[in-house]
């Protein structure tokens, strides 16, 4: 039976107990390493911030990117909550400074809805640490922050999301809020990831060197298979996109991971907004496309991969009313309406070009990232089928014609 993993690792059962005792020592090591880590974590913490007695720290299994634990600790008899996130490998200090400099931003501001950064004892809004993988095993350094905790429930993740209506309309306003705060800011650092309009030929290049990598699990057959559909469609984006025109967007620091896994709720409204950690600079009608795709798309049977256009409508005119009467940056203009059917779609493949660095990248369940890549796949035929790009376009005129 093809189970998805390469054809050699599936020959005996000799393979196969040599499999099981493999996993289950993996599966060991990680509960060393993890008890090993809250020790020295909360040796780090307890030098490097004041935040009371740490009573417990609990890795917290989301994210996959970065990894998260949620602290407790006791001060002056007061129980607390805060949220540690350790950077990933490779992350730059300025990267870290950009995303700070935008949290502080909306702080400032009153947003409301972000984790303020806990300050360290000499004043700052993270540290290096040394982190082991063992115990007794020195590590490589790393980035650590400390946070507020959020109210609320994490009540989705990224894929499969299915929000209610209610929850899809404050998705929007919330998106569009958070444009209307930062349009003013003058961001510290800078996040190295290129603007979309330049990201999309280097992700084509990407995909041509992954697609040589070809191993032979499922996930590489159904992506070889499509390799050159995904080819074509970013050549379609590339031309459809004029330069001159992309310059005249609104620019300013989207979210670009904004979907309802990132996001708080408690009774339909929404309590937080986190995982700033992918915004830059870029056009913001890229960030409304990149929800859509994350919101508005289903992943349900035989149309997993379609967009909801009842949804879309819905999650425009949100956005679009609630930037009608305030002050900064006003709602999508004609220029980035007449764009944003492009945009989906190359928010589509920023996805799959996700999918791809961590199938190729990193040690993943070949099974997940196959449900992944069908996904965003999908999508893309759904797009590039005859007669829905115009019902899409037509879409976003009817339900953005008053604002």
């Amino acid at each position: 039976m093809d189970n998805g993993v390469p054809l050699e690792s599936q020959e005996t059962p000799v393979k196969s107990l040599v499999d099981s005792l493999f996993f289950r020592t993996k599966k060991l090591q990680e509960i060393l390493d993890e008890g090993y880590m809250g020790s020295h974590l909360r040796e780090v913490i307890s030098e490097n911030y004041e935040i009371g007695d740490i009573k417990k720290i609990r890795k917290l299994d989301r994210g996959y990117v970065n990894t998260s634990y949620e602290i407790e600790t006791v001060r002056n008899d007061k129980e607390n909550r805060y949220f540690l996130r350790q950077y990933k490998e490779g992350i730059k200090e300025e990267e870290i400074t950009f995303e700070h400099s935008i949290i502080n931003h909306l702080v400032r501001k009153d947003f409301g809805l972000v984790a303020p950064l806990v300050y360290t004892k000499d004043g700052r809004t993270y540290i290096e640490h040394c982190e082991g993988s063992s115990a007794g095993e020195k590590g490589k350094v790393a980035f650590l922050s400390v946070f507020e905790f959020l109210p609320g429930e994490d009540r989705y993740t990224w894929d499969n999301p299915a929000c209610n209506d209610e929850e899809l309309r404050n998705g929007a306003a919330v998106l569009a809020h958070y444009h209307d705060m930062v349009f003013d800011l003058n961001p510290e650092g800078r996040r190295y990831e290129p603007r979309i309009i330049d990201l999309l030929p280097l992700m084509a290049e990407n995909i041509r060197n992954y697609a040589k990598k070809g191993g032979r699990t499922k996930f590489d057959t159904y992506f070889l298979e499509n390799l050159h559909p995904i080819l074509k469609a970013i050549d379609r984006m590339r031309g459809s996109i004029d330069e001159r025109e992309y310059e005249e967007l609104v620019h300013l620091a989207i979210h670009c991971d904004y979907h309802p896994g990132n996001l708080k709720f408690q009774n339909g409204e929404i309590t937080g907004l986190f995982d700033f950690d992918w915004s830059k600079i870029d056009a913001r009608c890229f960030d409304v496309a990149l929800a859509i795709t994350y919101f508005c798309t289903t992943w349900e049977g035989k149309e997993d991969g379609d967009l909801q256009l009842d949804e879309t409508a819905a999650f425009l005119q949100t956005y679009q009313r609630t930037l009608d009467s305030t002050r900064w940056v006003g709602p999508l203009g004609e220029i980035e309406l007449k764009w944003l059917p492009h945009m989906i779609g190359a928010s589509n493949i920023y996805v799959l070009n996700w999918d791809l660095d961590n199938f190729y990248g990193k040690k993943v369940d070949p099974y997940e990232y196959l449900l992944y890549l069908q996904h965003s796949v999908r999508f893309m035929t759904w797009l590039e089928k005859e007669g829905n790009l115009s019902q899409l376009e037509k879409t976003i005129r009817a339900s953005t014609s008053n604002s």
